[in-house]
């Protein structure tokens, strides 16, 4: 690129559309349409319930300032679709011009969604806002998880310049079930202090939203205690709690691995709860 910084060459506009559906025994990927550098790589099929495992993958692997990625993606009825990526997504330093990242997922009654993206790393002097709308049917099932890597760890870098926004949205029916908004700027007081990241790097959430029939308060709270017991075990810092009926978990620290783990950890519970179906990880997490 004879020296110059992707921020001072062209700018990316991709869009991806994803849709899901349940034929002959297992989940089909029946629509797919992009624009732009980014791109389903493959369909798997590792479980006998016909799962399909999609991996999404953008070439430039990361984002730049005035740069625009939409992904639009949906399941149908009983379908059970998991779409994660291969690696590490990037929050570029730019030139003063803000990346948007935007997702909308919509899953229809007695379908499954899982959103198991890999990490995001947050570069200093990035300037960035992505936006995530997860909806669903009465009757519909949903895993997902976001987890923030602020600096280049192996460069002990600090978040100095920039800023970040990042707003979550989880509805039901048109009613709002979790709604959460996180925003700062380089050298924010939320980066050291006590009620925000207190110096730690690694924050990550994840939402889970069980089948109906295990949607009673009483079913959610044993759940949440066998996964409490899981996070006690493996002793990570993870905090659990029941919004409405979304099981959320909270992890802040240091090791991005660790917070990969324990919602791994998670997840495979949950999917073991709610749908009698193993872990089944991903096989691009292995690679």
């Amino acid at each position: 690129m004879n020296g110059l910084d992707k921020t001072q060459t062209k700018q990316w506009f991709a869009r991806l559309e994803l849709g899901f559906d349940y034929s002959k025994d297992r989940t089909i990927m029946s629509h797919r349409k992009h624009f732009g550098p980014v791109r389903v790589q493959k369909m798997l099929w590792p479980e006998k319930t016909g799962v399909c495992h999609a991996i999404i993958v953008h070439p430039p692997a990361g984002i730049a300032g005035g740069d625009h990625l939409t992904f639009n993606m949906n399941a149908g009825q009983t379908a059970h679709a998991l779409v994660t990526t291969p690696g590490a997504g990037k929050w570029y330093k730019t030139n003063g011009k803000t990346a948007y990242q935007h997702i909308q997922i919509e899953v229809q009654d007695q379908a499954i969604f899982e959103w198991l993206p890999q990490e995001t790393m947050l570069f200093d002097g990035a300037v960035a806002e992505t936006t995530t709308t997860v909806s669903l049917s009465e009757h519909a099932s949903f895993i997902g998880w976001d987890m923030l890597v602020i600096g280049r760890q192996a460069r002990q870098e600090s978040f100095v310049t920039g800023q970040y926004r990042s707003q979550f949205k989880l509805q039901r029916e048109q009613q709002l079930l979790v709604a959460d908004t996180l925003y700062f700027t380089g050298q924010d007081r939320f980066l050291t202090s006590y009620l925000g990241m207190n110096g730690h790097a690694v924050m990550g959430s994840l939402w889970a939203v069980p089948p109906k029939k295990y949607r009673s308060s009483i079913q959610l709270e044993q759940h949440l205690e066998l996964i409490r017991e899981l996070i006690m075990r493996m002793n990570m810092p993870v905090s659990l709690t029941i919004l409405n009926d979304v099981i959320t978990a909270r992890f802040l620290g240091s090791n991005v691995r660790d917070c990969h783990d324990a919602f791994a950890g998670i997840r495979a519970r949950l999917r073991q709860y709610w749908f009698e179906l193993e872990e089944a990880y991903p096989r691009i997490w292995k690679t």
